[in-house]
């Protein structure tokens, strides 16, 4: 198995949203309507969406009276150690991943749209379609690559700040990078060598992890096993979205008082 992944030279990146456009015109994804200065800088969509499955991000920061200003690329991170995978309750799952390849992917046929992918998703990644009831993100192109060509926003980067390849390969890339940065001044990290068992989204953080809006120690939430048993009493043929919803929601609030508790603790 040769699994392949995205390295992410951030230090390349010029924001141009090339990757944003190929996205969207590869999946036939319609436009949002936007505002300028929508989000922080001239980010813009705000977030992702069921229409909007990349999106770079805009990070700035004054050092010393100098103005950082970087960018990162937003997607999903195709995890090793899904947490979308192993919220999915359905049956078959709709949620998986290619043994191939190594990247998730959502099977609209299995999918109804319950939304424990994006809850317990540490990334905020997948969203779901009201109207069609399903849950959408980045497919890793899963279209494209059997067939020897490259993701689109990979191939449309002016830059190289996208490179394809296999995974083993492109960590030791990473590593390079970030070896020369260092000898720049600056603290660079390769975030997805070791998060969450791996992913295939590979960052070089130019700027160090505490710069970006990335969790440093991303997990699978602990209480799924607390989902799995209060919908235990629905069979796949039963299962629905409202009956999900609302288990989620009374996790949700489990949560907040676990929350609560811990705070009068500490204070």
């Amino acid at each position: 198995m040769t699994e392949k992944a995205i390295l992410f030279d951030l230090s390349k990146c010029a924001a141009c949203r090339g990757c944003q456009v190929a996205c969207k015109q590869w999946n036939n994804l319609p436009a949002e309507k936007t505002t300028f200065f929508g989000g922080p800088g001239y980010q813009n969509p705000k977030d992702l969406s069921p229409q909007t499955w990349t999106l770079v991000k805009f990070f700035e920061k004054r050092n010393n009276g100098s103005l950082i200003w970087a960018f990162r690329k937003h997607q999903c991170m195709h995890c090793n150690d899904a947490a979308c995978i192993a919220a999915c309750p359905v049956t078959p799952k709709a949620m998986s991943r290619d043994e191939k390849y190594g990247f998730v992917f959502v099977d609209k046929e299995r999918c109804i749209g319950c939304g424990a992918c994006a809850e317990y998703c540490p990334f905020g990644i997948p969203h779901i379609d009201e109207k069609e009831e399903k849950s959408k993100k980045c497919t890793f192109c899963m279209d494209r690559i059997p067939e020897g060509l490259e993701p689109a926003c990979v191939k449309t980067c002016p830059n190289d700040a996208l490179v394809f390849g296999d995974r083993d390969k492109l960590l030791k890339k990473a590593e390079a990078i970030a070896k020369e940065l260092k000898g720049t001044g600056k603290t660079p990290y390769v975030y997805g060598k070791k998060e969450l068992k791996g992913m295939h989204s590979i960052y070089v953080l130019p700027e160090g992890l505490d710069f970006y809006d990335l969790p440093k120690n991303p997990k699978v939430p602990e209480d799924l096993g607390l989902l799995e048993n209060l919908l235990k009493p629905y069979s796949a043929a039963t299962l629905t979205a409202a009956a999900v919803g609302l288990a989620l929601a009374y996790l949700k609030t489990v949560r907040q008082e676990r929350v609560k508790e811990q705070e009068k603790k500490n204070g």
